[in-house]
């Protein structure tokens, strides 16, 4: 019997695409309030909805609380490059909490950790239930959580519509698999979250390291193997930095989370 599909949707990443999907729209109420990002949030919610190839079981969407979390504890320019939320998406993030609300879709938050951290821990718990899980976001960091069974995807959010990644489309647009992802993050960085990686290591080298090694344990278990000078320099003297790296790319799967399968099913 095939089995059904738990959505669970990273409802900041989802909302600040939305926001900038649909900006140029301008919609806005009677009342000159902005709601172009609550219409291409619940777009996006309502076409997966009405496919009629992803048979939904459940929905839930998980928050950001606030930037203070565990992470930034231990490294404070972690996402230190962003910019505050325009007060027009703040607005809309109250109507898009009141719409969920409406319709009864859970939602669920947990001050210290960030969307990604709910959404790793509720597929942790829910791995080997009845259901797959497709995660719905708007960035890439949940790549990490695919299965390579097929029990988890992850559905990016773009404005041209929805595109679903699995273990062999990852490899396809990354260069390495969705197990490797954080150690992607370890040696190249990542910039829109403002993790450092290794001064001078880009996405290829990262990519051609990891295929070659598996992991950055293994890279600097091999060290004297690197027979280019540059590149072996790199590494040493940026280890302390990938190892930083890496945890702050790291999904924390064991929150605690009082999360009901029965809560979610539509």
């Amino acid at each position: 019997m095939e089995k059904k599909n738990l959505i669970l949707v990273d409802g900041h990443a989802l909302a600040f695409r939305s926001f900038h999907a649909f900006e140029r729209t301008r919609m806005q109420t009677s009342k000159n309030e902005p709601t172009w990002a609550v219409f291409g949030f619940f777009k996006a919610i309502f076409d997966l909805l009405k496919n009629k190839n992803i048979k939904i079981e459940g929905l839930a969407v998980a928050f950001d609380v606030s930037h203070q979390t565990f992470r930034v504890q231990k490294y404070e320019q972690y996402k230190a490059n962003r910019t505050s939320m325009p007060d027009e998406l703040r607005s809309q993030i109250k109507l898009i909490v009141e719409g969920l609300e409406a319709f009864n879709i859970p939602i669920f938050t947990k001050e210290g950790f960030e969307a990604d951290d709910i959404i790793g821990s509720i597929v942790e718990k829910n791995k080997n239930s009845d259901v797959n899980i497709l995660i719905l976001t708007g960035d890439k960091d949940s790549f990490q959580l695919i299965d390579p069974k097929g029990a988890v995807k992850v559905l990016i959010f773009q404005p041209g519509g929805i595109i679903e990644y699995g273990w062999e489309s990852v490899f396809k647009k990354v260069g390495v698999y969705p197990d490797q992802i954080i150690d992607f993050k370890a040696l190249s960085g990542d910039t829109s979250d403002n993790i450092p990686g290794i001064k001078g290591i880009g996405p290829k080298t990262a990519s051609d390291l990891l295929q070659k090694y598996q992991d950055i344990e293994n890279i600097y278990n091999n060290i004297d193997s690197i027979s280019q000078k540059s590149l072996k320099t790199k590494l040493l003297e940026g280890k302390e930095s990938a190892f930083l790296s890496r945890f702050l790319a790291t999904i924390d799967r064991n929150v605690d989370i009082n999360f009901d399968l029965n809560c979610t099913r539509m």
